[in-house]
């Protein structure tokens, strides 16, 4: 069985057995406990979307490779079946994946909001077989992710609209470290990042918050794959009603003027 999934960052590789040397709780593990003790099971699923996730495949590379993947990449889980019900492994961390692999094992690491665009919900998922926090996705649970991920809308504001620009008022306690997590973990394409507020000046407009982007690539595609992944790692921290503008920075219009207006909260260490 094969996926095909649209443009994320993935990370073919292969790797040797190894025991998990520690059982310490990963964040997904402590995001999973909050959930259940607080009932409040969006918070692991944002963790989830937003988390690496690490899924053993039928075939090795030869060699590690990272890419962003197109629309015609695929992978090939390895299925497991147990009791007549039939599961895709997922860990969240390569260590945990070769614990319960116990040998030579391929893997493919993406965003768990990836696992959700591309997967179909024929098959159950097991969550970090092995370890103290087991999650199991049912069939109905995974349509129900997949019908609420959410997709990012393009708004086109019209000519001579009056824009507002400076630095935010308030920022979302844990945001900018979501975000600085991601750009350093994940679209390294990504040179510096800078964090705004925005007001278009016309009936019912409130003022929110704008993200934008310097990248080293123009592929329209990878630019898309990066804000929606951004999008996923805003979850949990923006309000009722609340939205946040992702752009990338073209050198002329708002984005020049919120480079003007604050400073990066993310500059990737190369290009310092």
């Amino acid at each position: 069985m094969r996926f095909y999934f649209a443009a994320s960052i993935l990370v073919f590789s292969f790797a040797t057995y190894a025991q998990e040397s520690k059982r310490q709780m990963s964040p997904l593990d402590q995001a999973y406990v909050t959930a259940m003790q607080t009932k409040q099971e969006a918070v692991f699923y944002n963790a989830f979307l937003n988390a690496t996730i690490f899924i053993a495949t039928a075939n090795a590379p030869l060699q590690e490779k990272t890419k962003r993947a197109g629309e015609q990449d695929t992978i090939s889980p390895i299925i497991v079946e147990s009791e007549g019900t039939k599961y895709i492994m997922l860990f969240d961390s390569e260590e945990r994946l070769l614990s319960w692999a116990k040998r030579e094992v391929g893997f493919a690491a993406i965003p768990g909001h990836a696992i959700v665009e591309m997967m179909s919900p024929e098959f159950h998922w097991a969550l970090n077989v092995g370890t103290e926090h087991v999650k199991t996705f049912v069939p109905d649970e995974i349509r129900w992710l997949k019908q609420n991920l959410g997709q990012a809308k393009e708004e086109r504001v019209p000519a001579g609209t009056q824009v507002l620009i400076g630095a935010p008022a308030k920022i979302p306690a844990g945001l900018v470290e979501s975000l600085k997590k991601n750009l350093s973990s994940r679209n390294r394409e990504v040179k510096a990042a800078y964090l705004g507020q925005v007001v278009y000046v016309r009936d019912g407009e409130k003022p929110h918050l704008a993200l934008v982007l310097e990248v080293v690539t123009k592929d329209k595609t990878a630019i898309s794959g990066i804000s929606k992944d951004l999008a996923i790692a805003t979850k949990g921290y923006l309000g009722e009603g609340e939205y946040i503008d992702i752009m990338a920075s073209d050198e002329n219009g708002t984005a020049v003027e919120i480079k003007k207006a604050v400073k990066p909260f993310y500059v990737k260490k190369w290009w310092k």
